[in-house]
């Protein structure tokens, strides 16, 4: 998944210009982010990642700070998927550098905060810039539970798509129904 975001946000929306930073949260504090978190909404390039379903997001806090990330979800034939990554603190609370494990190649990808309140949602989006000429976004939105009321998941759609500027088309639902998760990794 991790590996699958940077493609798709590769695919999903590129302009000239930087990368848009938002505020920091009020009270944000980036270690508030461990813990187990249900992808509600999330890229949209299925050709990269075709039939993705009951994506969860595990932050594990390691002893330097930093995070163990573990992206696991479903394909809708029924076999599972997993991704690791680092998630490394930045000077911000409001950010993450990914680093994806296990390819030749590694890249970062910045990992910004749109909204949270660390207990129920979180509304982020990424963004690379390909040799200061690019610009590419994809968003994401997740929830503690499998589930997220229409009210809150339309309250950030808005936020990402009309005031971050991600692309409407880069950030859809994932299905979460059906699922039988996996254990938090550890």
């Amino acid at each position: 998944m991790i590996a699958t975001l940077f493609v798709v946000f590769a695919f999903a929306s590129s302009a000239l210009g930087d990368c848009p930073v938002p505020p920091t949260v009020p009270g944000a504090d980036i270690g508030k982010i461990a813990g187990r978190w249900y992808e509600i909404a999330g890229p949209t390039a299925h050709q990269i990642s075709p039939n993705l379903t009951c994506i969860t997001e595990d932050f594990t806090l390691r002893k330097d700070g930093n995070f163990n990330l573990t992206v696991l979800s479903t394909f809708q034939n029924g076999s599972k998927h997993v991704e690791y990554g680092l998630a490394g603190r930045t000077d911000a609370q409001n950010s993450l550098n990914l680093y994806p494990m296990g390819y030749k190649t590694p890249y970062l990808l910045t990992f910004y905060i749109a909204d949270t309140d660390y207990d129920n949602y979180l509304a982020a989006y990424a963004c690379y810039t390909d040799a200061g000429l690019s610009t590419i976004q994809g968003g994401l939105i997740l929830s503690r539970t499998n589930t997220m009321s229409a009210d809150k998941y339309a309250e950030l759609i808005d936020l990402l798509v009309n005031k971050i500027g991600v692309s409407s088309d880069s950030v859809g639902p994932i299905v979460q129904r059906g699922c039988k998760y996996w254990p938090v990794l550890q």
